[in-house]
């Protein structure tokens, strides 16, 4: 215990950390910043992690891909003893991906996994690297990003339809459509990390005016999202668009929620959330037709 004591005191992490940067750079192809490493208490042995910061090489750090003031991983201690690093947890008190431009995503991120980042000489390490584990997210915002407006403005055969719904709606429901960020409630899902990329199955992300059930993948290197979903609106505020513009009726579902299938794609920052736009159609050609053969067989 002692012997614990003296070399958590005495050992200086900072030693290793121009090494640590290189290896970074070298995998994932950016630049990195970091500014203190230090070890540390987290659920066991820990590493804390101070002022972090990944850039594209052809940007400035105003406009970092990734930063985080604070970064807590917690390692097992016996892999180390071979140079290696096993991962339990990853703790990031508050994260900004892609600031400085739009949009931009704010959380707390919370992974408890078990990761082996082995000592052997590996030139794509992201790429060879798998683990898999459970992820937890609060505080999350998607600043400069109405992802609801953003999936009604694609509705372009129902033309002005957000316009309509926020002359129209009652000002709590109004106001939905006209902030220009979602907020979004805690998150909890499993994840896996395969060939360079996040992968999800069955995510359930929940806001005030939508939820969605979602799978997908998202690229640690190339920054790259390719998800399918599917967007429900709540009853009331579905009620309450139906009322504005009857055709948003015939997107309802049996328990009376608008349903909107998605497809978020793109890299970030340039990302595009695209409803199905055969879906809809069928779903309003086919509706408006059967409601006009009722009409018919009613006047005979």
């Amino acid at each position: 215990m002692a012997a614990a004591a003296l070399f958590m005191f005495t050992f200086d992490a900072n030693r290793y950390k121009g090494a640590l940067i290189a290896k970074l750079e070298e995998s994932m192809g950016k630049d990195v910043m970091i500014d203190n490493i230090s070890l540390g208490l987290l659920a066991g042995f820990g590493i804390e992690v101070r002022g972090i910061a990944i850039k594209d090489k052809d940007k400035t750090w105003d406009s970092a891909l990734l930063k985080a003031k604070d970064l807590s991983v917690s390692v097992k201690i016996l892999p180390l003893l071979k140079k290696d690093i096993q991962i339990r947890r990853l703790f990031v008190p508050e994260l900004v991906v892609n600031p400085g431009a739009s949009p931009s995503f704010r959380c707390s991120l919370d992974l408890n996994m078990n990761i082996l980042i082995n000592s052997l000489p590996q030139e794509d390490m992201l790429k060879t690297l798998t683990a898999a584990g459970a992820m937890k997210l609060e505080k999350a915002v998607l600043e400069d990003m109405n992802v609801l407006k953003a999936a009604l403005d694609k509705l372009n055969m129902l033309p002005g339809l957000v316009q309509k719904l926020k002359d129209n709606l009652p000002e709590k429901y109004s106001r939905l459509l006209s902030q220009n960020y979602t907020v979004f409630e805690p998150v909890n899902a499993d994840f896996e990390i395969r060939d360079g990329k996040i992968f999800f199955d069955k995510l359930l992300v929940k806001s005030d005016t939508f939820y969605l059930v979602s799978k997908g993948s998202i690229g640690m290197i190339d920054q790259r999202l390719q998800i399918s979903a599917d967007l429900f609106i709540p009853k009331d505020l579905s009620g309450a668009f139906g009322s504005i513009v009857p055709e948003l009726k015939y997107l309802t579902d049996n328990d009376g929620l608008i349903t909107i299938p998605l497809d978020i794609k793109g890299k970030i920052p340039d990302i595009s959330v695209m409803p199905d736009l055969n879906y809809v159609l069928q779903k309003l050609f086919v509706s408006k037709g059967q409601e006009l053969l009722n009409k018919f067989f009613k006047s005979r």
